[in-house]
């Protein structure tokens, strides 16, 4: 495998966040080492540590694999969007891929993307998901009773709702240019960020129906997600609030649809308030109901909004 391409840059820099997690973040760069076996070009992997224990010894071990940047922030900054943007200021790679450390690429994630950028047609390409409750380390064969984020492109579902999960995505580097993940956000800043791409650098996009990441939303273990829904209102509630100001829309679908997940949150925060549970994947449920009513142009049903909030029995949870 070439280190670089034709030009002395890698085709691609992943840039990977990580906190205090050394056993999944080996995962997330076994990932990437098979996904650049597959790939025609190079890879080079950022990791950021965000404050937490020193990783550098760790991702010398890949050295002799791949090229690897460590940066080591002093503090913790409590969300994705700083050790992000430290990444993308180093990123040499022509285009740019986001992992999380506890997501790994399939193997095929990267070739498969960097071809379409390649092409020439696209700016900013994503690819399907499979979002596991449980540990993966290989697609399942079977996907029946697994959700998946596998969306086709729609800007005007984009403005309602984030239906792309983050290390789906891989774009033209854009380290030159204003844009950054935003740091005021500790949740939803992937949301802001397409945002920024497509309306603001007008990124062209286009989908690939093939899944090539895992996105694991695992209930028993605590992070940005989970963390978000301890207290009301939520931080997705805030988020929410904060980009549909930074982003307005005068088309009356998007702006029905952001009234409807308003709706939602404050369904969300009620139940958060009188410390119930908030079901593990029910932004993916949501997202399954959106699509469907968005594509097909239909208004939004105020009546399934307490629905994603029940059991089978009809009891809230």
């Amino acid at each position: 495998m070439a280190h670089v391409d034709s030009d002395g840059r890698p085709l691609v820099s992943v840039i990977i966040p990580t906190v205090n997690r050394s056993a999944v973040l080996e995962a997330a760069l076994a990932s990437v080492d098979a996904a650049a076996q597959v790939l025609s070009g190079g890879v080079e992997a950022i990791v950021v540590n965000d404050g937490g224990r020193p990783v550098a010894r760790q991702v010398d071990g890949w050295r002799s694999a791949m090229p690897v940047k460590v940066v080591e922030l002093a503090r913790c900054s409590g969300g994705a969007s700083v050790p992000r943007n430290a990444g993308i200021d180093l990123a040499e790679g022509v285009y740019l891929a986001f992992l999380d450390d506890d997501d790994i690429f399939l193997p095929d994630h990267l070739a498969r993307g960097c071809r379409a950028l390649r092409d020439g047609d696209a700016d900013f390409v994503y690819l399907g998901a499979v979002v596991s409750e449980q540990r993966l380390d290989t697609q399942p064969g079977d996907l029946t009773g697994l959700r998946t984020k596998a969306y086709p492109y729609d800007q005007r579902f984009l403005m309602v709702a984030n239906y792309l999960h983050t290390g789906s995505v891989i774009v033209r580097n854009f380290r030159h240019t204003p844009v950054r993940f935003d740091p005021a956000l500790q949740v939803c800043e992937d949301w802001d960020l397409w945002l920024a791409l497509t309306t603001r650098l007008g990124y062209r996009v286009t989908f690939i129906d093939e899944i090539t990441s895992v996105y694991h939303q695992l209930p028993e273990v605590a992070g940005l997600v989970s963390g978000a829904q301890l207290v009301s209102p939520s931080r997705f509630s805030l988020a929410r609030d904060y980009i549909n100001t930074k982003w307005p829309s005068d088309d009356p679908l998007v702006a029905a649809y952001r009234e409807w997940m308003a709706a939602v949150e404050r369904f969300r925060d009620d139940l958060i308030a009188a410390e119930q549970r908030i079901p593990n994947l029910l932004f993916d449920e949501i997202l399954a109901h959106l699509h469907e009513r968005i594509s097909r142009r239909q208004p939004p049903d105020a009546d399934a909004v307490s629905s994603f909030f029940t059991t089978s029995a009809g009891v809230t949870v």
